[in-house]
């Protein structure tokens, strides 16, 4: 007999954690493995994008060896949220490191960017204030090094594990985690051309928004 259960999901910075839970809520199982983080050099903090989701794999596959009779009702996914991983949607390879939401190397683009009329933009928009932390910059430097690749793909690491675990078919990423990136206008529930006009990034190339729960 099977048992219906939901995979949750938690991708955090230092680890990847899995739950089996039933409809009721209770967890029958969990798996967790960690991951690694690096500092190439003064600022940068970064992480190996497959080692992300094989991290993602391995505490799935330690959940369901607990429960080796668990029919997947759906998945639910947490992730760390400013992070940014960029690939090439031809073959699912990234090319390049995920850049982390510690990372600091727009840094200057951004105290480039913060006039006043800026500032006020920015957060009228986004409701954020203008900053490195936030997914924009890192977006901004993947595209302008890897902007020529047809069939780039760039986003949080949402979307990223959604491409993965629909073996590239979805480009997708929701509300809560675009609403981290300085480019979504909070009132329209859309990418914002104007905050990407502002650091130079096409939003026709984003990741679709969908609801948060869904098909």
């Amino acid at each position: 007999m099977t048992r219906n259960l939901v995979l949750a999901l938690d991708q955090g910075t230092t680890s990847s954690k899995a739950l089996l839970v039933e409809p009721s809520g209770r967890v029958v199982a969990s798996g967790s493995c960690p991951l690694a983080i690096s500092s190439p050099q003064p600022g940068w903090v970064e992480q190996d994008a497959n080692e992300l989701w094989a991290s993602v794999v391995a505490a799935t596959r330690s959940a369901l060896a607990a429960c080796p009779d668990a029919q997947i009702l759906g998945v639910a996914i947490s992730n760390q949220r400013e992070t940014v991983v960029a690939w090439d949607a031809s073959d699912g390879v990234p090319v390049g490191s995920a850049i982390s939401w510690q990372d600091q190397r727009g840094d200057s683009v951004c105290r480039e960017l913060a006039t006043r009329q800026n500032a006020a933009r920015v957060q009228r928009l986004s409701g954020l204030e203008l900053g490195s932390m936030f997914s924009a910059s890192k977006i901004a430097w993947f595209l302008e090094r890897h902007g020529g690749v047809p069939s780039l793909r760039v986003g949080t690491v949402d979307t990223w594990l959604i491409d993965r675990l629909t073996g590239g078919a979805v480009y997708a990423t929701e509300a809560g985690n675009a609403s981290r990136t300085l480019l979504f206008d909070l009132e329209a529930q859309v990418w914002s051309a104007e905050l990407g006009d502002l650091f130079g990034v096409a939003v026709e190339r984003l990741a679709q928004i969908r609801p948060s729960v869904g098909p």
